[in-house]
């Protein structure tokens, strides 16, 4: 037998679910309505079915816990570890090389991976520790927090303050209508819709690009030694749309990265 299926029943509020599982693939799906929680874990090699039945899978009232056992052989087994669990479930997810995926609607998460991908479609708060692994999110309430080191960043909507750190991974922000902090050496960073706060970033040898929501004053401060300054801000003339609104504030430092600002485009139906 190469798979081990466990059934809970739901807790109100959802209980916590703690997964460690060093390598192979966690997800954990929030669904509306889910009238049980059921955890699957698969073995993914011959490694991991030897020690299947070795594996924690326990809960309590208010928490639920899969774990693995460290390495006893030399080779590490694989499984692949799925939760079903219903919508606004804090998890806590730690893997070694196993990526990562939340799907549904959950409460505060923290991944924390070393060669994994990451992919979190809805969290109230987010914290990522990871090497190389990418993360990818689509929505993010609060605060997020990503430090990294080669990992590039895909992170579509967030509404909470963001931190992220990182060595040579890139990092794409999309609607940012929060105060943003980057990081990064060789990385490049760009903001796809700069829609209020204020976004600090910093570089030594990435490119920095910008777009600011229109109908914003904008408030610069930046700096590059050896790189270059394009912006097409400066085209807004006064009584614009451009002189309305909450000011954002932009403070970009590079050493030899260029630095790019502009306009975003429209939104739809205005």
């Amino acid at each position: 037998m190469t798979v081990r299926t466990h059934r809970f029943p739901p807790a109100d509020p959802p209980r916590t679910i703690e997964v460690r599982n060093p390598a192979g693939q966690v997800a954990v799906r929030a669904v509306e309505g889910a009238t049980e929680v059921v955890v699957t874990v698969q073995a993914l090699d011959g490694a991991g079915a030897q020690l299947l039945d070795r594996i924690d899978v326990s809960a309590t009232g208010t928490a639920l816990r899969v774990a693995v056992p460290e390495r006893r052989m030399a080779r590490t087994p694989r499984y692949g570890v799925e939760v079903t669990t219903p919508p606004d479930a804090d998890v806590t997810i730690a893997t070694a090389s196993g990526g990562a995926e939340l799907s549904g609607s959950h409460g505060r998460v923290t991944v924390t991976t070393a060669s994994g991908d990451v992919t979190v479609e809805h969290a109230a708060e987010l914290r990522v520790r990871s090497a190389s692994g990418d993360v990818r999110t689509n929505r993010v309430d609060g605060p997020l927090t990503i430090t990294t080191a080669s990992s590039d960043l895909h992170l579509d909507d967030v509404r909470g303050p963001v931190d992220v750190r990182t060595a040579s991974g890139d990092v794409v922000l999309g609607r940012v209508a929060t105060d943003v902090s980057a990081k990064t050496a060789s990385g490049d960073v760009r903001v796809e819709r700069a829609v209020s706060g204020t976004v600090r970033v910093t570089t030594v040898s990435g490119d920095t690009t910008i777009a600011v929501e229109p109908g914003l004053r904008v408030w610069l401060d930046v700096q590059s030694i050896s790189g270059r300054l394009t912006s097409d801000l400066d085209a807004d003339t006064p009584g614009s749309d451009a002189t309305q609104g909450e000011p954002l504030s932009l403070l970009l430092t590079s050493v030899s990265g260029d630095l790019r600002l502009r306009r975003a485009a429209a939104a739809p139906g205005r």
